[in-house]
């Protein structure tokens, strides 16, 4: 089993507080908010030292950012 960022979590929570990615990049310590919208959707990981802070802002449990990956084992009848 292998675990992921749960990225719809952090982007739904960003939404619903209203925070721009601007901001986000900001406390983050990135320099743009291309930045932060390429961990955002998956094009950079967000790194691990970046995840208490999300956490933090966002108001998440950092445990809550992580999803299973369960992989689909096929069974012949």
């Amino acid at each position: 089993m292998s675990y992921t960022v749960n990225l719809r979590l952090i982007k739904s929570k960003r939404e619903e507080y209203g925070y721009t990615l601007q901001e986000m990049a900001e406390t983050l310590g990135l320099k743009t908010r291309s930045d932060y919208f390429k961990r955002e959707n998956g094009d950079t990981r967000f790194k691990t030292v970046e995840l208490p802070i999300l956490s933090k802002k966002l108001h998440i449990p950092i445990n809550d950012f992580f999803k299973s990956d369960v992989e689909k084992i096929e069974t012949k009848g």
